[in-house]
């Protein structure tokens, strides 16, 4: 690894990787696993397999989680795992997490989004968000842009300041995503995925011409990137925590108002309902009187 500027005598980077599934966040931590441990196109570091390729990492690297490797709609990741990366005795801790957007809907969207949070709740800090979008896309869809505002909505601004954004499956001229709104001034980095996503028994030597290519930019990508990590600031997740609180406090209070507002309706509506009997009955003892014939008669005090 070339990245260099790891001089602390001991510290954690922490960086948690989210996106859809499929676009590409276990290849990233393939490539990464590569970068650190000198892999090479003819000599590939997998840490977490793919349809073509078998984990050889096992001895260094967590047991993975992946499933569905033969299908490409189902999200792979089925839980946050935490790969870890070792340079001058600084640890680049990277949390691969379950993919939005997959065949499970959206119930599974949101036990994800959960999974994640919980994820970075057991942190003590954190350096970076990694948003792994397709660049091949023309937009977000609409999944990932409800992600994303959900996000906004429980982590604190701070944190939004050291997230970085990969566009996997592309090069910086060949990118077809535009402007992610939601995160501006946010660093972007372009991945192409190609040495893993491609069977090597097929390659010609054309083929291989340009993968090669694409593998020593996309390592110069990885490389750029661990540079960009070691530069921020890590931020404190007891703002998340305290959010997160504040969150449960206001449902409290929310909770508590529905249920008085549902009580003072049940007044209101027994209220009605004795007004209600009240001119029934008033309407009875009219009716009752004018068909006896009988005016109804005032009771006066005796002088």
């Amino acid at each position: 690894m070339a990245a260099g500027g790891a001089n602390n005598s001991s510290s954690e980077i922490n960086v948690v990787i989210i996106g859809e599934t499929g676009t590409g966040k276990s290849t990233f931590i393939n490539y990464l696993t590569n970068l650190f441990y000198n892999g090479s196109l003819t000599n590939l570091k997998v840490a977490i397999p793919t349809h073509y390729l078998k984990a050889n990492m096992s001895s260094i690297m967590p047991q993975h989680h992946e499933a569905c490797l033969e299908d490409g709609t189902g999200s792979k990741t089925t839980k946050c795992t935490k790969y870890t990366f070792t340079v001058e005795q600084v640890h680049f801790n990277f949390f691969d997490t379950p993919g939005i957007n997959d065949t499970g809907g959206y119930l599974s969207d949101n036990e994800n989004v959960d999974r994640i949070f919980e994820c970075i709740q057991t942190l003590q800090h954190l350096t970076a968000l990694v948003l792994v979008l397709n660049g091949t896309q023309a937009r977000l869809t609409v999944n990932i842009r409800n992600v994303l505002e959900r996000f906004r909505d429980r982590i604190p601004d701070v944190i939004y300041r050291n997230i970085i954004v990969i566009l996997t499956n592309c090069a910086s001229h060949t990118v077809n995503f535009g402007s992610v709104k939601l995160l501006n001034h946010a660093p972007v980095f372009h991945m192409q995925n190609s040495a893993f996503s491609s069977d090597a028994r097929k390659w010609t030597s054309q083929t291989r011409e340009i993968l090669q290519r694409d593998w020593n930019i996309s390592m110069q990508t990885m490389n750029d990137f661990i540079k960009t990590l070691i530069t921020l600031k890590p931020i404190s997740t007891e703002s998340l925590s305290a959010m997160n609180d504040d969150r449960n406090a206001i449902r409290s209070i929310l909770h508590e108002s529905r249920l008085m507002i549902m009580e003072l309706q049940h007044i209101e509506d027994e209220l009605t309902a004795l007004e209600q009997a009240s001119n029934i009955y008033s309407a009875n003892v009219e009716k009752y009187s004018s068909i006896n014939g009988q005016p109804t008669k005032s009771i006066q005090a005796s002088k």
